[in-house]
């Protein structure tokens, strides 16, 4: 049960996240538009927008294994969090840093 609400949650806010990337390269060309994130390659702005889904895969995954394998539900799902708010977390960093 807590397990799928926290996927609920992370799904709802991954696709948040990517709706607001979409409209992040907007400042791109100003001057409020970040070097990093602005630069001709887009390396950075596929970071900001698949970060979080991948990190939610790579979350997904973690509790799978840490279920199945270690049998340790709950630790599974904690180490599960903070693998999944890496990429909420490099993605804001990379469009505001």
């Amino acid at each position: 049960m807590a397990a799928g609400l926290l996927l609920a949650a992370a799904v709802a806010v991954t696709g948040l996240l990517f709706f607001g990337m979409i409209f992040a390269s907007d400042s791109c060309g100003t001057s409020a538009g970040t070097a990093r994130f602005c630069d001709d390659s887009g390396a950075w702005m596929l970071v900001a927008m698949f970060g979080p889904t991948v990190a939610l895969v790579a979350a997904v995954g973690t509790v799978v294994l840490g279920v199945v394998w270690a049998r340790r539900p709950w630790t599974s799902l904690a180490l599960a969090v903070l693998v999944y708010a890496t990429g909420p977390a490099l993605a804001l960093f990379t469009v505001f840093g």
